[in-house]
Formats: structure tokens, sequence, C-alpha cells
């Protein structure tokens, strides 16, 4: 079941522009079967992927794998050194996203790519999929659940 591996990039905006961190996640479980996602979500669902990322609380932190786990506010509220050494999901208009496979993780300026680069990782690859709804953590059994478009 956690077999996967993902990269989750996350996006933080700037007064130079918006950039994307990237983690790789691995031992996470994908599903991008649309008929379990339906009968598990209701058939207005119009998720394409459910992701489940195991997490652990430590000393009053959540982790996920090596990095911090923060709340979307208070990740975007951290300097530019703290970033690579945290994460979160976040969903709505400035979602962050997540692909299938796994990503050199080094910061990606936005506006390095003429559409932007969830634009360019969308068209150029598969199973790319932006955050459209995150619940958890979870206390009983510690993951997220991630759902993507």
């Amino acid at each position: 079941m956690y077999g996967r591996t993902i990269t989750l990039f996350n996006r933080y905006d700037s007064r130079l522009g918006d950039t994307w961190y990237p983690t790789v996640l691995h031992n996470v479980d994908l599903n991008i079967d649309k008929a379990s996602i339906i009968a598990k979500y209701g058939p207005e669902s119009s998720d394409r992927a459910s992701l489940h990322v195991r997490c652990e609380k430590k000393n009053g932190i959540i982790y996920v794998g090596e990095k911090q786990w923060m709340p979307p506010k208070q990740w975007d509220g951290q300097t530019n050194d703290k970033l690579a050494d945290s994460l979160t999901f976040t969903d709505g208009v400035n979602f962050d996203f997540f692909y299938a496979g796994e990503w050199p993780e080094n910061p990606i300026p936005d506006n390095d790519y003429v559409n932007g680069f969830y634009d360019y990782m969308n068209a150029k690859n598969d199973f790319v999929f932006a955050i459209s709804s995150v619940g958890g953590p979870y206390a009983l059994i510690p993951h997220f659940e991630i759902l993507g478009k």
C-alpha cells in the first residue's frame, strides 16, 4: 500500500515572484483509480488522485519524513532560509501540487517558465495533481489525506 514516491511542490510567494520548493516523499499511498475515488468520495468528486502521507509527532512537532509539517499560513510566514526544512499541504487559489515520481529538491523560480512551473509540469508530464483538499493530520493513524485534480 505505502509503496509509491511522489514529489510535493510547495509554492512560496515573495516580492520577487513565486518559488516552488520540492520535497520527495517516499512510501506514500497514491491512488489514481477514478472508480475507487468516486466510490469513496462520491459521484460529484472531480478529483483524479487520492494521496495518503504518513506523519509522526515528536516532542509536539509533526514530521512528514525528515521535514517539519506546518499549516499553510505558518509555512508562508517563514523566511526563505527555513523553507527547505519544512513542508505544507495547501489547497485553494494558491495551491501546492504533487507529481508521481522523483524530482530534484532544488527551489524552482516560477518566472523561469513562460506560463509558470505548474503549467509546465502539467503540460510535459503525466500524473501531476493540484491539491484540491487536505484532511489531517489525523491522530489515531497519523497521516494526511490529500485529494488532487
